[in-house]
């Protein structure tokens, strides 16, 4: 302890420090490439409504209009050559099929379906991922109904049966870099 003009100041020996090293208290702004993660979602509904009469945007638009109107929320919504597809949750299916059935336009469901997301950053520049997931799913026997992407995730809508196995399987074999090794041990 030393002590001038009135003020006193402890000096200790202690070589630990009290706060972590700057570089522990430093944020991470780049995420690691790769997947990162793998998200399953069940109890999802697959809606194909197909052979929509000419002009094809205008029955589109009536059959879309219908389903807001009735208070169901889509999602995924993919357009077809005759119509559209997309997914709602699987309690809505039966209040789904009565407004198609008064429009009296051709549909099918497909239900006990799941959306499996697997989560990337920057996905779409990564060379190679997005084939390597996809290779992956369709590889596994699966029947895969619908495929879509963002920047940063891929998801597959596809049965509930097979869903655990393929979202495992995407974990074990795809998270971590493991994709990268797996396509650098091909090309060699």
């Amino acid at each position: 302890m030393r002590r001038s003009n009135n003020r006193t100041e402890t000096i200790s020996c202690d070589d630990s420090p009290t706060t972590p090293p700057v570089a522990a208290q430093e944020t991470a702004f780049e995420k690691q490439r790769g997947i990162s993660r793998v998200e399953t979602r069940v109890g999802f509904c697959q809606v194909y409504v197909g052979q929509l009469s000419q002009p094809l945007s205008v029955h589109r638009l009536a059959v879309l209009r219908a389903i807001a109107s009735s208070g169901i929320s889509i999602d995924f919504l993919k357009l077809t050559p005759s119509g559209l597809s997309f997914v709602v949750p699987e309690g809505l299916r039966t209040t789904l099929v009565d407004v198609l059935q008064g429009l009296g336009v051709q549909h099918s469901t497909r239900p006990d379906r799941t959306i499996i997301m697997v989560h990337a950053v920057n996905m779409r520049d990564e060379e190679g991922l997005i084939a390597e997931i996809v290779e992956s799913a369709i590889a596994s026997g699966a029947q895969i109904d619908h495929i879509g992407d963002g920047h940063d995730h891929l998801l597959l809508v596809l049965s509930s049966e097979h869903a655990p196995q393929i979202a495992a399987h995407f974990e074990q074999t795809l998270m971590g870099g493991v994709w990268r090794q797996k396509r650098l041990t091909k090309s060699a």
